[in-house]
């Protein structure tokens, strides 16, 4: 057995730095990969799995598929969502409105 003579201080370094190597992780979180089921999908989107399963069906949401499984990009959905969006001072909204309105009026 060997004796160690240390300053109080230079002990008090030494444990320091043993807790905060123990405390520190030491590898860095996985980054999630850019592809995702359709369960993340729906999570993502917003949008029901019957719902994203027609938009899949007419092609109208970017997809791939894996054998029977289909398989999304996140960075793919997440500007398809961006890209649905309507901005609140458009033209195009407006004019959406205005035409969901007439659709209403006519049934009702």
């Amino acid at each position: 057995m060997e004796l160690i003579v240390t300053t109080a201080d230079q002990l008090s370094t030494l444990i320091q730095r043993a807790v905060a190597r123990a405390i520190v992780p030491t590898s860095t979180p996985t980054p999630k990969p850019d592809r995702c089921t359709l369960d993340e999908a729906v999570e993502i989107t917003g949008l029901s799995k019957s719902k994203l399963y027609k938009l899949t069906s007419s092609n109208d949401i970017p997809h791939k598929r894996y054998s029977n499984r289909l398989i999304f990009s996140r960075k793919e959905l997440t500007d398809w969502v961006e890209e649905q969006t309507i901005k609140k001072n458009s033209d195009d909204a407006t004019l959406a409105l205005a035409a969901s309105a007439r659709r209403k009026k006519r049934r009702g």
